[in-house]
């Protein structure tokens, strides 16, 4: 008889909290796409690649952490650096609606054999005001000299509007908008 109440009651998760997290784990799934095939798919400029994954993997793909590694390779530093800028950097912020596009422009700048490309994080940058961490927030791969005109040619009250526009309260963007001066 308590077997029975206990399956009855698992359907309850308000009576049984245990069985929101047994759920949970089992909706998250261990990803099967690895840098061990997006990598080489690179190098060996394989266009179909992304075309060919399931949609679940096609969420997974981070271009820009890609585009961190393809522009590294201890053969051909050079060449994937400037491949790297030149195609997949330019503009980047612009073509981030079209994945696929950005794919087939990092398959580009492969050399047609297996490299290895070492890993170099992000330089840490100088620190930001506010305003600039918050539009930095939205805005994560925004180039400082972007980042500084759009600062020079928006008023407080454009910037208000936009923070609004990005799910910012009243409370935050009166905060971020009183700090003029760098740091915090």
């Amino acid at each position: 008889m308590s077997n029975e109440l206990e399956t009855w009651m698992s359907g309850f998760y308000e009576l049984n909290p245990d069985a929101v997290v047994v759920e949970e784990v089992a909706k998250k799934k261990k990803s099967t796409l690895s840098l061990t095939a997006e990598l080489p798919a690179m190098d060996y400029g394989n266009m179909s690649f992304y075309k060919d994954l399931s949609d679940e993997h096609k969420k997974e793909i981070s271009i820009w952490v890609l585009m961190r590694f393809m522009s590294s390779s201890q053969a051909n530093s050079e060449h994937h650096l400037m491949m790297v800028n030149d195609l997949v950097n330019h503009n980047f912020n612009s073509l981030s609606k079209h994945p696929e596009l950005q794919w087939k422009l990092l398959a580009l700048c492969g050399t047609k054999k297996k490299q290895y490309h070492p890993w170099i994080p992000p330089p840490k940058g100088i620190k930001k005001n506010k305003k600039e961490e918050a539009i930095l927030a939205i805005y994560p791969l925004l180039k400082d000299s972007d980042l500084e005109l759009l600062l020079q040619i928006n008023s407080n009250e454009e910037l208000a509007l936009f923070f609004k526009d990005n799910g910012l309260d009243d409370k935050a963007i009166k905060e971020i908008l009183k700090s003029d001066g760098k740091g915090k």
